[in-house]
């Protein structure tokens, strides 16, 4: 009877320190992509006191783009140190860094300086392109993270990641519709009108202070998953038989980690599998955070002001949604997986379609076009969210190598540059888009 209430003693403690455990590698991931994710939905409120106007998100999104230098970095490192490298230490410089920068943000976002013959928002391009090296940086290393603790907590990476999302998109509802516009008559002889934008409940520099309290909790989590025993407390590093096979929630062999045959053939993922499951996340991530952020502007204006900042705010939403269906389903086959990522690129073809017609595009100024082209633009994000979550499950369980994620998360990297830099040069240099400008009549 002892030795029954003592193991239920221990079966509570250890269900308890697996909830904290899962809690705390949320707020640990919440410090990848949070403050990005900041700048994009501040941007309608940004846009009016910086010199690119709404340029703005085609040039911040090169610049997050020429970020990916560090991940190369990181690359070199890791095939010059092989079994010597770890991840720890970039994450400390990840998550301690992102706060000043995020905080700096906050104090210069609009200081001006003259470069290259043009007035621009120096210190906001040089303080965006610091997070944008640290946050391309954590898609390699916090994913190649979670080869530390067992399967089932990749799930729990990912719903941090898409909180990051989620927790911007609150604090904005809180802000207000910062950046809505109201057309005026600028004088009483001309029927010319001028854009006034709606004051914001609180500053944009309030938003990144809140923004770096949020990460600074990340670096909290992070310190008590390394310093404290709650991690072994919990049983969360990967079960290892004594045939040297890891095992699932189920107790299903999944991976020998001699990196012999594994007894199941059917969990075995095929070196060709790997290398397609890897190109969709290169596809998936080229449209999602590369080509659809840089056209945000033209593909949505036309439908309405409104319009813009409902997309921005109601997208993000996505991904959680996507995060808990992954809870259900963690992985799917690879051909549902290839199903998703060709229903998802129909998504986004459409969307692409409509900015290249700019400023005049079908539906234009109507509610239905608007609630039309938000619904692609959210079914696409929760298509693709889920397709890169599916993949980086089945590649933790039934990959045999050890470096599966960090290749997934080089992927997505690389996915996002052959997004990003194209439209950058169609819009800035090649001006192939048009934006429509606030208080003018288009389309008559």
């Amino acid at each position: 009877m002892v030795m029954t209430e003592s193991n239920r003693c221990k079966h509570l403690s250890s269900s308890r320190a697996y909830k904290c455990c899962y809690g705390l590698i949320i707020i640990l991931n919440l410090s990848t992509w949070m403050d990005i994710n900041g700048l994009w939905i501040e941007l309608p409120v940004m846009v009016q006191n910086t010199p690119e106007k709404w340029a703005l998100p085609s040039t911040l999104a090169l610049v997050i783009s020429l970020g990916n230098i560090f991940p190369l970095i990181i690359i070199l490192l890791r095939w010059w140190l092989r079994n010597r490298f770890t991840e720890i230490p970039v994450m400390y410089i990840i998550i301690v860094v992102g706060i000043i920068a995020c905080t700096g943000i906050g104090f210069g976002w609009k200081i001006r300086m003259f470069v290259f013959g043009a007035e621009r928002s120096i210190c906001l391009i040089i303080a965006v392109f610091l997070l944008a090296a640290l946050d391309c940086s954590s898609s390699l290393v916090f994913i190649d993270y979670m080869k530390r603790f067992h399967p089932s907590y990749l799930t729990a990476m990912f719903f941090g990641e898409s909180l990051t999302a989620i927790l911007p998109t609150f604090l904005a509802l809180l802000q207000g519709v910062g950046g809505e516009i109201i057309c005026r008559r600028n004088n009483s002889l001309t029927d010319q009108f001028e854009p006034f934008y709606s004051e914001p409940r609180f500053s944009v520099s309030i938003m990144f202070y809140l923004l770096s309290s949020i990460i600074a909790c990340s670096l909290i989590a992070f310190l008590i998953l390394r310093w404290t025993s709650v991690v072994y407390i919990a049983d969360a590093l990967p079960k290892l038989m004594a045939n040297g096979y890891i095992t699932d929630d189920n107790g299903e062999f999944l991976v020998n980690s001699d990196h012999k045959t594994p007894r199941r053939q059917s969990a075995n993922l095929k070196t060709k599998q790997f290398f397609l499951l890897l190109f969709i996340c290169i596809i998936s991530a080229s449209f999602i955070f590369g080509i659809l952020p840089t056209l945000i502007t033209y593909a949505l204006l036309p439908y309405g002001q409104k319009a813009f900042y409902y997309c921005i705010i109601l997208g993000p939403l996505a991904f959680p949604l996507a995060a808990f269906l992954s809870m259900k389903f963690p992985t799917v086959s690879t051909t549902r997986i290839v199903s998703g990522c060709i229903t998802g690129c129909f998504g986004c073809i459409y969307i692409i379609i409509i900015a290249f017609q700019s400023p005049c595009p079908i539906m234009s100024d109507t509610v239905h076009g608007g609630v039309i082209i938000i619904g692609i633009w959210f079914v696409s994000s929760f298509i693709f969210g889920y397709v890169r979550m599916a993949s980086a499950n089945r590649i933790r369980r039934f990959w045999k190598g050890k470096s599966g994620l960090f290749w997934l998360g080089v992927a997505g990297q690389l996915g996002i540059c052959l997004g990003v830099i194209p439209m950058y040069f169609i819009i800035n240099t090649f001006n192939l888009l048009k934006d429509r400008q606030p208080c003018q009549t288009y389309c008559l």
